[in-house]
Protein backbone atom coordinates (compact mmCIF):
# COMPACT_ATOMS: atom_id res chain seq x y z
CA UNK A 1 0.00 0.00 0.00
CA UNK A 2 1.25 3.36 -1.01
CA UNK A 3 0.26 6.30 0.46
CA UNK A 4 1.60 10.21 -0.64
CA UNK A 5 1.39 13.20 1.11
CA UNK A 6 1.93 16.51 -0.69
CA UNK A 7 2.74 19.67 1.27
CA UNK A 8 4.37 22.76 0.13
CA UNK A 9 7.88 21.82 1.48
CA UNK A 10 8.15 17.96 1.72
CA UNK A 11 6.67 15.14 0.12
CA UNK A 12 6.08 11.89 2.20
CA UNK A 13 5.32 8.21 0.80
CA UNK A 14 4.25 5.69 3.38
CA UNK A 15 5.10 2.09 1.91
CA UNK A 16 3.32 -0.42 3.94
CA UNK A 17 2.58 -4.32 2.98
CA UNK A 18 -1.26 -5.22 1.98
CA UNK A 19 -2.95 -7.40 5.04
CA UNK A 20 -5.69 -9.66 4.22
CA UNK A 21 -6.83 -10.14 7.91
CA UNK A 22 -6.07 -8.33 11.23
CA UNK A 23 -4.78 -9.38 14.36
CA UNK A 24 -8.22 -10.35 15.47
CA UNK A 25 -9.25 -11.97 12.33
CA UNK A 26 -6.01 -13.85 12.91
CA UNK A 27 -6.59 -14.90 16.41
CA UNK A 28 -10.13 -15.79 15.39
CA UNK A 29 -8.28 -18.15 12.79
CA UNK A 30 -5.98 -19.54 15.39
CA UNK A 31 -8.72 -20.11 17.89
CA UNK A 32 -11.00 -22.10 15.68
CA UNK A 33 -8.03 -23.94 14.25
CA UNK A 34 -7.10 -25.08 17.42
CA UNK A 35 -10.27 -26.01 18.39
CA UNK A 36 -10.83 -28.68 16.11
CA UNK A 37 -6.99 -29.72 16.40
CA UNK A 38 -7.12 -29.97 19.89
CA UNK A 39 -10.79 -31.83 19.64
CA UNK A 40 -10.12 -33.92 17.32
CA UNK A 41 -7.06 -34.90 19.61
CA UNK A 42 -8.93 -35.49 22.68
CA UNK A 43 -11.41 -37.49 21.02
CA UNK A 44 -8.32 -40.08 19.72
CA UNK A 45 -6.74 -40.07 23.42
CA UNK A 46 -10.15 -41.21 24.50
CA UNK A 47 -9.44 -44.61 22.29
CA UNK A 48 -6.15 -45.00 24.08
CA UNK A 49 -4.27 -42.79 21.56
CA UNK A 50 -3.22 -40.19 24.08
CA UNK A 51 0.18 -39.38 22.92
CA UNK A 52 -1.21 -37.41 19.95
CA UNK A 53 -2.18 -34.82 22.83
CA UNK A 54 1.37 -33.49 23.10
CA UNK A 55 2.04 -33.04 19.01
CA UNK A 56 -1.90 -31.24 18.80
CA UNK A 57 -0.78 -28.57 21.37
CA UNK A 58 2.67 -28.36 19.43
CA UNK A 59 0.91 -28.21 16.47
CA UNK A 60 -1.60 -25.31 18.06
CA UNK A 61 1.13 -23.70 19.46
CA UNK A 62 3.46 -23.63 16.50
CA UNK A 63 0.66 -22.54 14.39
CA UNK A 64 -0.12 -19.46 16.86
CA UNK A 65 3.50 -18.62 16.51
CA UNK A 66 3.91 -18.43 12.78
CA UNK A 67 0.43 -16.44 12.37
CA UNK A 68 1.92 -13.89 14.79
CA UNK A 69 5.49 -13.64 12.94
CA UNK A 70 3.27 -12.63 9.89
CA UNK A 71 0.99 -10.64 11.38
CA UNK A 72 3.53 -8.73 13.25
CA UNK A 73 5.64 -8.48 9.86
CA UNK A 74 2.65 -7.33 8.05
CA UNK A 75 2.52 -4.00 9.80
CA UNK A 76 6.48 -3.04 8.98
CA UNK A 77 6.06 0.28 7.06
CA UNK A 78 8.74 2.73 5.57
CA UNK A 79 8.32 6.89 5.66
CA UNK A 80 10.24 8.00 2.77
CA UNK A 81 9.89 12.43 3.56
CA UNK A 82 11.53 13.83 0.76
CA UNK A 83 12.44 17.90 1.19
CA UNK A 84 14.30 20.29 -0.89
CA UNK A 85 17.58 19.50 0.80
CA UNK A 86 17.33 16.14 2.23
CA UNK A 87 15.41 12.80 2.09
CA UNK A 88 15.08 10.82 5.32
CA UNK A 89 14.22 6.92 4.94
CA UNK A 90 12.29 5.59 8.62
CA UNK A 91 11.73 2.30 8.68
CA UNK A 92 10.21 -0.04 11.49
CA UNK A 93 6.91 -2.03 12.56
CA UNK A 94 5.52 -0.41 15.69
CA UNK A 95 8.12 2.60 15.73
CA UNK A 96 10.93 3.82 13.75
CA UNK A 97 13.31 1.29 14.68
CA UNK A 98 15.77 2.95 11.72
CA UNK A 99 16.28 5.95 10.24
CA UNK A 100 18.44 7.24 7.58
CA UNK A 101 19.18 10.87 6.15
CA UNK A 102 19.86 10.97 2.63
CA UNK A 103 21.81 14.46 0.57
CA UNK A 104 19.35 15.07 -1.98
CA UNK A 105 21.58 16.33 -4.19
CA UNK A 106 23.29 13.50 -4.06
CA UNK A 107 20.83 10.41 -3.80
CA UNK A 108 19.19 9.06 -6.88
CA UNK A 109 16.71 5.82 -6.83
CA UNK A 110 18.10 2.61 -8.44
CA UNK A 111 15.10 0.04 -10.44
CA UNK A 112 16.22 -3.31 -11.41
CA UNK A 113 13.18 -4.14 -13.52
CA UNK A 114 11.11 -6.89 -13.65
CA UNK A 115 12.25 -9.72 -15.38
CA UNK A 116 9.01 -11.57 -16.59
CA UNK A 117 4.98 -10.16 -16.52
CA UNK A 118 4.97 -11.90 -12.87
CA UNK A 119 7.51 -9.91 -11.13
CA UNK A 120 7.97 -6.49 -9.52
CA UNK A 121 10.71 -4.30 -9.80
CA UNK A 122 13.00 -3.84 -7.29
CA UNK A 123 13.43 0.06 -5.69
CA UNK A 124 17.08 1.09 -3.94
CA UNK A 125 17.80 4.62 -2.76
CA UNK A 126 21.67 5.43 -3.41
CA UNK A 127 23.65 7.70 -2.70
CA UNK A 128 27.59 7.38 -2.70
CA UNK A 129 27.84 5.60 1.15
CA UNK A 130 24.82 3.78 1.57
CA UNK A 131 22.21 1.85 -0.43
CA UNK A 132 18.30 1.05 1.30
CA UNK A 133 16.02 -1.27 -0.65
CA UNK A 134 12.22 0.47 -0.43
CA UNK A 135 9.35 -1.51 -0.46
CA UNK A 136 10.21 -5.37 -0.66
CA UNK A 137 7.11 -6.24 0.63
CA UNK A 138 4.79 -4.16 -2.27
CA UNK A 139 3.18 -6.21 -5.37
CA UNK A 140 3.82 -5.08 -8.43
CA UNK A 141 1.10 -2.04 -8.74
CA UNK A 142 2.46 -0.62 -5.48
CA UNK A 143 5.78 -0.57 -6.91
CA UNK A 144 4.74 1.23 -9.85
CA UNK A 145 2.82 3.26 -7.67
CA UNK A 146 5.85 4.25 -5.41
CA UNK A 147 8.22 5.05 -8.90
CA UNK A 148 5.33 7.50 -9.54
CA UNK A 149 5.51 9.35 -6.35
CA UNK A 150 9.29 9.36 -5.64
CA UNK A 151 9.30 10.67 -9.58
CA UNK A 152 6.79 13.27 -8.93
CA UNK A 153 8.73 13.81 -5.67
CA UNK A 154 12.23 15.04 -7.97
CA UNK A 155 14.07 11.80 -7.27
CA UNK A 156 16.53 10.91 -9.86
CA UNK A 157 15.51 7.38 -11.31
CA UNK A 158 18.39 5.24 -12.81
CA UNK A 159 16.75 1.93 -14.50
CA UNK A 160 18.92 -1.07 -15.31
CA UNK A 161 16.64 -1.17 -18.45
CA UNK A 162 17.22 2.55 -19.43
CA UNK A 163 16.24 2.21 -23.15
CA UNK A 164 13.01 1.16 -22.19
CA UNK A 165 10.29 3.50 -20.54
CA UNK A 166 8.17 3.31 -17.43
Amino acid sequence: MVTTEYSPHKTTIILKPNRSASWLEVKWFISVIGFFVISIALIWSMFGAWVILPFAGLEVGLLGLLMYRVSLNCHAKQVITIASQEIVVECGIKRPTFSWQFAKKDTHLNIIEAETSFDRPKMILSDEKVSLKLGDFLNQNDCNLARDSFKKAGLIEVSNHWWKTH
